[in-house]
């Protein structure tokens, strides 16, 4: 018997055995069972706010986006779900994104405000 074979009979394909697991934004969003509520974009403000399930508010810049970036604010108030409320879609501007997008924006900025504060604190306490 080769090994194919044998991985078959024992209900494991090869493919299937090196199929990786959810990453950790992925494992938070089914942990939490985190999904889009609502949105608010604030055009004149270049502000995407996006309302969670969980209360949480996420934020993102419209200019971050090409196709939010050149819209218009009715175009932008046309959004609607995808995915049970793990992404948005806006039809009229061939867009689609995702609550995992917006989660690991958000981790990248807080993770950079963090490391900017400490430096600047660090940098304070040399001087005195």
């Amino acid at each position: 018997m080769s090994t194919n074979k044998r991985s078959s009979k024992r209900g494991t394909s090869t493919s299937a055995a090196k199929r990786p697991g959810p990453d950790a934004i992925e494992a938070l969003i089914l942990k939490e069972d985190l999904r889009i509520a609502d949105v608010h974009p604030h055009k004149d403000l270049d502000l995407l706010v996006i309302v969670l399930n969980s209360g949480d508010v996420l934020q993102a810049r419209i200019s971050d986006f090409d196709r939010l970036s050149t819209a218009t604010e009715t175009q932008l108030k046309k959004w609607r779900l995808i995915g049970g409320g793990l992404g948005l879609h806006w039809k009229e501007l061939d867009e689609d994104l995702s609550l995992k997008g917006f989660i690991r924006e958000s981790a990248q900025q807080e993770a950079l405000r963090r490391m900017s504060f400490r430096k600047a604190v660090t940098r304070s306490k040399v001087r005195s």
